[in-house]
């Protein structure tokens, strides 16, 4: 059976290069005479992990488009490399001895997990990317028949989806780092609810 084409608009995909949170897209429509080539990005963070395609510029010289490939593949080179110099601290990769397996029963919601290293992009198999808080979706449920997890990465707050089946495990209390116990003790603190003042207490 043959091959469906992925497509950006109407420009057919002929490069395709996963990079940071995005991908770096070269696509081609012959049957456009003045710009048969597109560059652009491509996001699939969304509620339906569907094709986000954006910042898209077209061109008329092959070359030229493959000049500004290669500049955008740069620049998330360039980002990844500067939040990598921001985190100060060792972060190595968690391993399935350190988790707790996830059961077919166990409710998920508000409690942190750890995502597979092979669902993570080579650049973020790392365990500040690894534990997440999960926060909703049809997957958090036991026995549920939903795969969607919605959850946010205890280091720095960013929010993804993910299936149930990425999920490794809990981790285990022994192998919890200093910086993840202190991470989640402030993000409680932010999401506890305000308590009343009594009433008569001043402003």
């Amino acid at each position: 059976m043959e091959r469906e084409k992925r497509m950006a608009g109407d420009y057919e995909v002929y490069q395709a290069l996963p990079i940071g949170r995005v991908e770096v897209i070269l696509g081609i429509d012959m049957a456009n005479t003045e710009k048969p080539y597109l560059v652009c990005y491509c996001s699939q963070n969304n509620l339906f992990g569907i094709d986000q395609f954006y910042g898209a510029e077209g061109f008329a010289d092959y070359m030229e488009a493959m000049r500004e490939f290669t500049k955008l593949l740069h620049w998330e080179i360039e980002k990844l490399q500067t939040e990598r110099s921001a985190i100060t601290e060792p972060m190595p990769p968690i391993q399935p001895v350190q988790c707790l397996p996830i059961r077919s029963e166990d409710d998920l919601s508000g409690r942190i997990v750890v995502i597979r290293q092979e669902w993570l992009r080579p650049e973020f198999r790392t365990s500040d990317n690894q534990l997440v808080w999960v926060t909703g979706g049809f997957g958090v449920s036991g026995n549920s028949r939903g795969r969607a997890v919605y959850a946010e990465t205890l280091y720095s707050g960013d929010e993804y989806r993910y299936n149930r089946e990425d999920l490794m495990g809990f981790l285990k209390p022994e192998h919890t780092p200093t910086w993840a116990a202190e991470k989640l003790a402030q993000r409680q603190a932010e999401k506890a609810p305000l308590k009343p003042r009594p009433r008569g207490e001043a402003r």
